[in-house]
């Protein structure tokens, strides 16, 4: 056995005993036609895996698994978190946890090469973080209604929202690109780049998804997947982050679970990407 493959396999069985302790907690992947398995967490949030077999050329390849943290938000708020306001450094998704008691978190946007700059609009309150509006970015995710009478948090679409008016009537503002058109419809090329991939999404009944694909995929596999699971009732959704960047925090009693993007260094030395910097986060706090 060369070094490679002894590398491989010590890999394999050093992880084996965390990742089946890990999943014990976790509803089995659901697949495409049946009724999703929700697992409750707490009142007001429930946690699912999703899974999805690629077709290519007619051939059926690998499998795509997509974890989804649900959110009433009748029982959770969102907080937009940002290095450049803090003064704290730029912590690691779990430190934002920490500091901040969060429920669950996800990253906010990509960023610029600054290492802070969100690459889209973002604002909580009066701080601004990025003040241009992108025009090749189709969504925003807005929380903290200003006024009542509108959604505690919503993800709009450019095309259809009438977003110029609702962005200054919310504390929390987001921008990136859009997953998906209006009724689901595919929006990106279906040979793209594969990476890990963190988004958010909002579903017909307000609810907001935090979606989470720890493999490397396409975003156009990864819109299908969501597609194939209709009884996720997507209304809209956005991209947040891709690659080993891509992250999803969840806290509760007796449960704390980090999962990051993997690359092929991270099936190779074990490495999940925990202690990399994140500027720019969503968290959940309990209302």
């Amino acid at each position: 056995m060369n070094i490679v493959r002894s590398l491989i396999f010590l890999t394999f069985f050093l992880l084996l005993p965390v990742t089946l302790a890990a999943e014990q907690t976790e509803p089995e992947p659901t697949r495409p036609g049946q009724d999703i398995l929700w697992m409750h967490l707490e009142e007001g949030l429930d946690t699912a895996r999703l899974a999805y077999v690629e077709k290519k050329d007619n051939e059926f390849s690998r499998r795509i698994i997509i974890r989804v943290l649900r959110f009433d938000t009748d029982r959770f708020d969102f907080r937009l978190f940002s290095s450049r306001w803090e003064n704290l450094g730029v912590p690691t998704m779990r430190e934002w946890a920490e500091k901040k008691n969060l429920v669950s978190a996800i990253n906010a946007s990509m960023y610029l090469k600054d290492g802070q700059t969100s690459t889209g609009y973002m604002r909580s309150g009066e701080r601004i973080n990025n003040g241009r509006i992108v025009s090749r970015y189709g969504a925003f995710f807005v929380a903290g209604p200003r006024e009542s009478g509108l959604p505690r948090a919503a993800v709009l679409d450019r095309d259809t929202d009438d977003w110029q008016h609702l962005l200054p009537r919310y504390d929390i503002v987001v921008q990136n690109f859009r997953l998906m058109g209006p009724e689901g419809v595919q929006l990106w090329p279906e040979n793209g780049p594969e990476h890990a991939i963190a988004a958010i999404a909002e579903d017909m009944n307000g609810r907001i998804l935090f979606l989470h694909c720890p493999d490397p995929a396409s975003v156009h596999d990864f819109v299908n997947a969501l597609a194939a699971h209709a009884e996720l009732n997507i209304n809209s959704a956005m991209y947040v982050e891709g690659g080993s960047e891509a992250s999803l925090l969840l806290s509760v009693p007796g449960i704390f679970r980090l999962w990051n993007g993997m690359t092929p260094a991270s099936y190779m030395f074990s490495s999940r990407g925990d202690a990399i910097p994140l500027p720019n986060i969503l968290g959940v706090v309990r209302r």
